[in-house]
């Protein structure tokens, strides 16, 4: 079968007669009437009902339409992709970003990035609040989550995971021991990201040993922060007990400032997602960006090899 025919028809019927579908695709009546009746011929039954006066649609004519309708967006849709493929990715790209995986992760590999695209423009907010992507017109929001329920119109794009780590300087490890089961830290000053509990609420922290099993450790903070940098910092400091992603407090320990505590225990993996809007047509530079950072976020956010 001629698929073009099936556009004529298609054309006809949702302009509502031929006159109307020369006006909105430049294409002549005489083709259209033609090519129209050429098709009915095929398919052996009558799809318009000819009168002078006014147009209309057979029954046969009104089901084969719906069934065009799907076939033009779809033609359409693969159309726009291919465009938005052979188009140079330029423009402006809004992302937000947690502070910390800003600091660390993103700004090793923005220059790159940007060199690789020199006619993209990026707005980055780095933030430790979730960000409204829609409203706020964020192209991609980066989330670090143990879980993460996307909102209505967005969908979230996993990137790479990371485990969670106890720390401690040594200096408060002289001052406090270094545990050797989980349950001690619940005699030592910690470090939260957990906000807004009260005086009378318990904190805990949900532990994996060697073998898999949980253990939860009810844990007394004395420093509230969801901005991990701050929590790092502290804990270099010797305030408390961290529990951080472990790329965070990679250069610490190797630096020496932090010691990790309990290394068979460790907490749910944080998982990064880029989150954006599920609108078809993802402008090129966004695409961009994207395809980006899913190559190499894996690679900057591996977990490093603590001995």
């Amino acid at each position: 079968m001629d698929f073009n025919d099936l556009y004529y028809f298609y054309l006809t019927a949702d302009n509502g007669g031929y006159t109307a579908a020369e006006r909105a695709s430049g294409i002549t009546k005489s083709l259209l009437s033609r090519r129209v009746a050429k098709l009915e011929e095929k398919v052996g039954v009558q799809l318009i009902q000819r009168n002078s006066r006014q147009f209309s649609l057979t029954e046969a004519g009104r089901q084969l339409y719906e069934g065009t309708i799907s076939m033009v967006a779809e033609g359409q849709s693969a159309y726009d992709s291919v465009a938005l493929l052979q188009s140079v990715p330029s423009g402006l790209v809004r992302v937000s970003c947690p502070t910390v995986l800003a600091q660390h992760h993103i700004s090793l590999l923005l220059p790159d990035f940007m060199r690789q695209y020199p006619k993209i423009t990026v707005s980055l907010d780095a933030t430790d609040r979730d960000v409204q992507v829609i409203e706020e017109r964020v192209d991609i929001a980066l989330r670090s989550r143990k879980s993460l329920d996307c909102e209505p119109g967005l969908v979230a794009k996993p990137l790479a995971s990371s485990k969670m780590i106890l720390v401690a300087s040594p200096d408060f490890i002289s001052a406090h021991g270094n545990p050797t089961h989980p349950d001690q830290l619940s005699h030592m000053p910690t470090l939260s990201e957990q906000l807004n509990k009260q005086e009378s609420q318990e904190h805990k922290w949900e532990l994996f040993g060697p073998d898999g099993a949980p253990c939860i450790i009810k844990h007394h903070p004395r420093l509230f922060c969801l901005n991990r940098w701050i929590q790092l910092e502290s804990a270099v400091q010797g305030i408390g007990v961290a529990l951080i992603p472990a790329p965070v407090a990679s250069p610490s320990i190797e630096t020496g400032q932090l010691i990790q505590l309990l290394p068979e225990w460790t907490s749910k993996a944080h998982t990064v997602h880029a989150v954006f809007s599920k609108r078809k047509g993802m402008n090129p530079a966004t695409r961009a960006f994207l395809d980006y950072l899913i190559l190499h976020i894996p690679e900057v956010l591996k977990e490093p090899p603590f001995r």
